[in-house]
């Protein structure tokens, strides 16, 4: 990892399930550390840096993440009351539902859930209980936040509540509002123009669990692993893969590679289309924490499409190096697609034409800077010109080597096939 800065290569390399070392914990500064407690996409790596390479931190780091677990813990309880009470109004309803991502990643891709950092709650709904869950929400209190550009996600903009609660650095902070996400599919195949076949069974095959104190309904364990594997994948193609996803997609194939029975019924219940996707997921994951692979995932890997190999071949890297590219992901959504038409509409994300609204710009200022959204309109309209103009120079500035990158992809290709 010649490319990462070295502080955020101890990092990695001491989450390295094979092969790894901690001795570079040993040398960093108290400057490093702070910059890696600032860098969102490390700051979640630090809870199993905390559990597995104590030894090697320093007391004043340990201390410092001890204080975050215990802001998430609260946090979580406060996540599971909110919850409870969701679930109560939605019964009362005769409406269904069940989590997804979150507290539901346990157990397999955590310990415990407290050990996760906690956002918000995402549930998937079944279209006839969509709008009951929104009613549900907006009785509690909660309305939805529009302008984010949700061109991508398979679900509805996000339910939050207003509050006085103001942004103060703290990723854990347990008084941070919690937002709902409504899910209204598994894979949104109209974004993505990827039709992998038998999502449907996923909402056949729900089970209920148990978390401490409360139950909930949630996939079985084979499609809680799958839809990890796809959130990552779509992450992957929309440019906004998180380091800490692939850690946690690393940790259960690794601590799960010997369990045959369980990636026996993976392989029977996962169509090819399926697997195939998730198969992408598990090979980035490996590259980059270097976790061991059941042979059943290997055999998936094996078998994708030769234009995916190139793309790892010459584009894949950790999203943290300076060799990643936003917009590699392209690359690789294209290698899954046949339709030249469906090519062409991917390809032509290199020019992003969707930019977030005014509204959102505006509310994303005002938290940065801990102020109300209700803010002068010329003051509003000056922070949007000059988001405006930033993205225009970015995209533009980056071009040539997103272009460039596309070519050396197109280069792999063709030296595959032939």
């Amino acid at each position: 990892m010649p490319d990462i800065p070295l502080h955020v290569t101890a990092v990695v390399s001491a989450l390295q399930f094979r092969g790894g070392s901690q001795d570079g914990l040993r040398n960093l500064t108290s400057a490093e550390w702070e910059d890696l407690f600032s860098r969102p996409e490390i700051n979640r790596l630090m809870n199993p840096l905390r559990r597995i390479c104590g030894e090697y931190i320093p007391e004043w780091v340990q201390s410092r993440i001890d204080m975050n677990l215990m802001d998430n813990a609260e946090r979580l309880d406060r996540i599971k009351e909110v919850y409870v009470s969701f679930a109560d109004s939605m019964r009362e309803s005769g409406a269904e539902h069940l989590v997804v991502k979150g507290f539901t990643q346990w157990p397999g891709f955590v310990d415990h859930p407290r050990l996760r950092l906690q956002s918000d709650i995402d549930i998937y709904c079944p279209p006839e209980s969509i709008s009951v869950a929104l009613n549900a929400l907006a009785t509690l209190g909660y309305e939805p936040l529009t302008g984010l550009g949700l061109s991508a996600a398979d679900h509805l903009p996000v339910m939050i509540k207003k509050t006085s609660w103001k942004w103060r650095g703290n990723y854990y902070d347990p008084q941070m509002p919690i937002s709902f996400e409504v899910h209204f599919c598994f894979w949104n195949e109209s974004r993505t123009r990827i039709c992998p076949k038998g999502l449907e069974q996923f909402w056949l095959r729900r089970i209920e669990r148990q978390l401490d104190n409360i139950s909930f309904i949630s996939l079985n364990a084979v499609d809680n692993f799958g839809y990890a594997a796809l959130n990552l994948v779509r992450n992957m193609l929309f440019d906004n893969a998180s380091p800490y996803q692939l850690y946690e997609v690393a940790r259960f194939l690794h601590t799960s590679a010997d369990d045959t029975q369980f990636w026996k019924e993976w392989r029977e219940s996962h169509h090819e289309s399926l697997r195939r996707l998730e198969a992408v997921s598990c090979r980035l994951a490996s590259q980059c924490f270097a976790c061991r692979l059941p042979e059943e995932v290997e055999r998936e890997i094996d078998c994708l499409p030769s234009a995916a190999k190139a793309w790892f071949d010459t584009l894949a890297a950790l999203p943290l190096s300076r060799q990643y590219q936003r917009k590699d992901g392209i690359w690789l959504h294209i290698s899954f697609l046949n339709s030249s038409s469906d090519k062409r509409s991917v390809i032509g994300r290199i020019l992003p034409t969707r930019v977030a609204t005014m509204e959102c710009v505006d509310r994303r200022i005002a938290a940065a800077n801990g102020q109300t959204d209700k803010r002068p309109l010329l003051q509003r309209c000056v922070g949007y010109a000059t988001y405006l103009i930033s993205r225009s120079s970015f995209n533009l500035y980056t071009l040539p080597a997103n272009l460039w990158r596309g070519a050396r992809f197109w280069l792999a290709t063709r030296f595959r096939r032939s």
